[in-house]
């Protein structure tokens, strides 16, 4: 198994017996659900998942490979694992200290049977096995025919939230669990808010609305943005006083795309949407990084950002997302997410990037 093999040659480099997952974003590949509960305790010798009698049975029938523990009353977490760390000499053992609390952590160190060390698996995380890139290209899918259907519905009148309503109710016919992230909607004036969660606020003719929005599926997330016009009767795209904003965004998003390939720097990708905007004289009015890596966690990293060195890798995913805000007036954003090959980039979504008006069959 891919996934096990990658963790235990990282084991070996960090001169672990053993590591023990708590957090919902760890687990996850391993118990093939997601959940705060239960954990998973992984050696070189051995994979072991430790849950109660809510989730064993859909466990068992989503994994392989994997010795399964029964927890309860007569055997709690501590008592398990250390019979686990007797079982397999483990004297080191790694956990998440930076998701566990100061009280869980204080007990399993005054508990369990072994040498306990903080790590962090986040680098572990950032290459896509393809078992998670094929559920992260199907949640892309499911944006990217969301994005076609929604342009089509919507019209003046309506209000962000029954676009953002209409939005998640097409992803989950489609397939999706449920949204990434709460969905964006923002109209108008509101385009300057790059967060700007979805309101009561009516969608008029003539203005441009923003809307980023995700599916999750399998339990992994997509990302996607599209800024759209709401054309009043007659109204053509390069009469709105936004129109040379979005071709500014546009090309910085093509330009940070070209860039990417493997060995690239990611500081070098946002560098190049981040030049073309300030030579536009924008720079102030794009305030947030070129993009992020996505997986289980709709933001993990590494980041496209001024100061992230990460050199990018064929099997990441990162999102391409450059935006220019202007209050007063609204704002523009365009976001795919990108797959590193080992020849360069491949977009997951087919979504044309024109500026497309909203309500056209």
């Amino acid at each position: 198994m891919e996934l096990l093999t990658r963790l235990r040659a990282w084991l070996a480099a960090e001169n672990l017996d053993g590591v023990l997952f708590s957090s919902r974003q760890n687990k996850q590949p391993h118990l093939g659900i997601s959940t705060g509960s239960s954990f998973v305790l992984i050696t070189d010798k051995s994979a072991h998942i430790l849950t109660d009698f809510r989730y064993s049975s859909d466990i068992a029938s989503r994994v392989s490979g994997y010795h399964l523990h029964l927890l309860d009353a007569e055997n709690p977490l501590t008592r398990v694992v250390n019979r686990l760390i007797a079982r397999e000499g483990i004297a080191t053992l790694g956990f998440e200290g930076e998701q566990v609390s100061w009280q869980t952590g204080t007990h399993w160190r005054n508990t369990l049977d072994a040498k306990l060390c903080s790590i962090s698996l986040d680098v572990l995380r950032q290459i896509k096995t393809a078992e998670e890139i094929a559920s992260i290209r199907a949640a892309c899918r499911i944006a990217d025919s969301a994005a076609q259907h929604i342009r089509r519905v919507i019209q003046p009148g309506m209000r962000e939230r029954e676009v953002a309503a209409e939005l998640e109710w097409f992803m989950k016919q489609q397939g999706a669990d449920k949204p990434s992230f709460d969905t964006i909607v923002a109209s108008g004036t509101r385009g300057a808010l790059p967060h700007g969660k979805a309101s009561d606020k009516v969608i008029n003719a003539g203005e441009m609305v923003t809307l980023d929005f995700g599916a999750q599926h399998q339990g992994y997330c997509s990302d996607m943005t599209r800024t759209f016009l709401v054309a009043g009767h007659g109204q053509k795209p390069e009469d709105h006083p936004l129109y040379c904003v979005y071709q500014t965004v546009l090309e910085a998003q093509l330009a940070a795309i070209a860039t990417i390939r493997p060995g690239v720097a990611c500081h070098q990708v946002d560098t190049a949407a981040r030049t073309i905007i300030e030579r536009a004289g924008y720079g102030p009015q794009f305030g947030h990084n070129t993009g992020h890596a996505v997986g289980i966690d709709v933001h993990e990293n590494p980041r496209f950002s001024p100061t992230d060195t990460t050199l990018l890798q064929p099997g990441m995913l990162l999102t391409v997302e450059p935006g220019i805000y202007l209050d007063g007036l609204g704002g523009v954003r365009i976001e795919d997410v990108v797959l590193v090959t080992p020849t360069g980039a491949e977009v997951l979504y087919t979504m044309d990037k024109t500026l497309l008006t909203t309500g056209e069959r």
